[in-house]
């Protein structure tokens, strides 16, 4: 990378003034990271390990009030869109954790000042993070339960909240970026003109369905593996691409057959015409078209995890016995009140989490500023997972830094020209046309098909 000139200078120096736009990098980076954190396993579907909070941590000292909470909107908007969530309690446990955590950062490092280090302000939103989910959790998955979870789940925050403020400490003191930001220093060159940054061919397509690197390490290649395993393991990858190409094709035809903001109306105005049923038969019906509805979207999704994830609910909600009987093994006991509302809250969980994935779409735009700013981020977000680099654990910093030094010099914003605009618009627009007919029509059959579903359960009465 060149190094950038006085008045390119000038031109930086006037963009960390812009903080809409210095918002909108953050917000990427949240993104990205949390990304990263959705594939990590965790033991319970809403837990997330934090690191996703690390721009907010960052941005504690340097955004201003009103622009720290925007960060923390565009963060918890555009992670649910991504992972596709928006429309599930996944998102209200985000939401409802990373505001509370960015609040308390916040009053925290502006009522102790510098006494209490990064260390000290994450472990104190993390912990506050993870009590404001249990609390949820409590009243909407969990019942009671959620108490004789709540030690451990604080715990995990202890924890994670230490290692994230050790992180931010060590990146404020040596990133480049984070000192030009701040006004402690000016835009650092690079020793040369080759491109910093990610590489995130291999990452980009594990967001989206599986990581390569995993498929040739299992091919054997490097290990005393005979023919036969060898033939097993190629064939095993072949059926992986071949699954990976066919729901590729289905989001296409998905993605060409519907507009996303039809989809997101849709999704929202079934997710409360399921939230409003009661009996297990109707949500069950509701789950199964949930289920299809993303599969024809082309989503990702494992029956495996999500069976694994009712199972956990129903389980702990039967931990606490309500209501006539139904079995006993040796200690536990099963009741009929406690197994009729775990299963409930399990379809309702999950079948929530199958609709947003089903009727989020990457297209999804929000009006207003705070919608430029979401459309900002996602394009930045976009060069994040184009970078040919490779973030190492023994130089994060210093590669994370580069990575933001990079995307925040590299000016490929440019639109197209004025006759090309025109012409796209035109072409957009008679497409459009189609595309939005298609929509209602595709809008029409689904709630044919919920009609149908309450029509069938009102007949039988279950």
């Amino acid at each position: 990378m060149q190094a950038p000139s006085s008045r390119s200078e000038e031109s930086l120096r006037s963009r960390f003034a812009n903080r809409s736009d210095v918002t909108a990098l953050l917000a990427a980076f949240c993104f990205f990271l949390s990304t990263i954190e959705y594939m990590l396993p965790k033991p319970l579907p809403f837990m997330r390990l934090g690191i996703a909070n690390l721009p907010i941590l960052l941005a504690v000292d340097f955004l201003p009030f009103n622009w720290f909470l925007v960060l923390v909107a565009a963060k918890v908007v555009g992670m649910s869109i991504v992972s596709g969530t928006l429309f599930s309690y996944v998102a209200l446990f985000s939401l409802a954790g990373t505001m509370v955590a960015a609040l308390v950062m916040r009053g925290v490092r502006r009522v102790s000042g510098q006494a209490v280090s990064l260390v000290g302000v994450s472990i104190a939103g993390a912990v506050s993070s993870n009590a404001t989910q249990m609390l949820i959790a409590r009243f909407v998955i969990f019942g009671e339960v959620a108490w004789l979870i709540a030690p451990l789940f604080l715990l995990t925050g202890l924890i994670t909240g230490t290692l994230m403020g050790f992180f931010a400490e060590y990146f404020v003191e040596h990133s480049n970026w984070y000192a030009y930001a701040t006004g402690a220093s000016e835009m650092p060159d690079t020793e040369d003109g080759s491109d910093i940054g990610l590489g995130l061919d291999s990452a980009d397509d594990g967001l989206w369905g599986g990581a390569p690197g995993r498929a040739s390490r299992a091919s054997g290649t490097g290990g005393d593996t005979g023919p036969s395993e060898q033939v097993d393991a190629q064939d095993g990858i072949g059926r992986r691409a071949a699954k990976k190409a066919s729901r590729s094709v289905r989001r296409r035809r998905y993605e060409a057959l519907i507009e996303p903001w039809v989809a997101a109306v849709l999704g929202v105005t079934i997710a409360v015409i399921f939230l409003l049923q009661q009996g297990l038969f109707v949500k069950a019906l509701f789950f199964l078209l949930f289920i299809l509805w993303a599969w024809a979207a082309g989503k990702r999704f494992s029956l495996i995890s999500t069976l694994i994830v009712m199972v956990g609910i129903v389980a702990t909600n039967l931990l606490i016995p309500s209501g006539r009987v139904l079995l006993r093994l040796g200690p536990i006991v099963i009741t009929e009140m406690a197994l009729s509302e775990g299963l409930s809250k399990a379809l309702t969980f999950e079948g929530l989490m199958y609709l947003s994935k089903a009727a989020i779409m990457p297209g999804l735009h929000f009006p207003g500023k705070f919608g430029a700013i979401i459309a900002e981020a996602f394009q930045y977000y976009d060069h994040i997972i184009e970078y040919r680099g490779k973030v190492h654990a023994k130089t994060a910093v210093r590669d994370i830094d580069e990575l933001l030094q990079k995307i925040w010099l590299d000016a490929r914003f440019a639109g197209p020209s004025a006759e090309q605009a025109a012409q796209a618009a035109g072409t957009a627009f008679l497409s459009n046309q189609s595309r939005t007919r298609r929509s209602f029509i595709f809008a029409l059959i689904i709630f044919t098909i919920v009609v149908g579903i309450l029509i069938a359960a009102k007949t039988t009465g279950i």
